[in-house]
């Protein structure tokens, strides 16, 4: 039952702070696909510490 541990001990929860931060990110820019893409497509890129 190691639920039970998270709940009275949250710092056994550290994995959910990883998580959270793991998929943050610090801004959304426009961007088109790449090489061979005929369409010109436009989608969000999300940027985490200026790595797309």
């Amino acid at each position: 039952m190691g639920w039970i541990k998270d709940i009275t001990n949250p710092k056994l929860r550290q994995w959910e702070e990883f998580y959270r931060n793991r998929w943050q990110h610090d801004k959304i820019v426009r961007s088109t696909h790449g090489v061979n893409c005929t369409g010109g497509c436009s989608w969000g890129v999300y940027v985490k510490d200026g790595v797309l």
